[in-house]
Parts: structure tokens; sequence; C-alpha cells
């Protein structure tokens, strides 16, 4: 079930949605959307290089 997708939505304190903006913005990135996947994407490659 690789399609399966879940949907989450949170609100944000105004100081960490623009660390987020300016990460995203840092590496390019066109919207929050891809930037959580590259964060998660980022952390999980770090993770499983530690096991």
């Amino acid at each position: 079930m690789e399609n399966e997708k879940h949907e989450f939505h949170i609100a944000l304190e105004k100081e960490l949605f623009e660390k987020l903006e300016n990460i995203k913005d840092y590496h390019g990135i066109k919207n929050i959307t891809e930037i959580i996947r590259f964060l998660i994407t980022k952390e999980y490659r770090e993770i499983k290089k530690s096991e």
C-alpha cells in the first residue's frame, strides 16, 4: 500500500514557522509539505546509519 496517505494538520508558533520557511528557502524547496518530507527523510537516514 505504498500510495496510502495520511493527512495531518498542525498549528505552529510563528517563530517555528519562520524557521521552516528559512530551511525551505535555504534548500530551494518549493513548499512546506516538501520541507516536511525532506526533514523526515534526512532524519530517517541518520537513524538508519546509526543502527
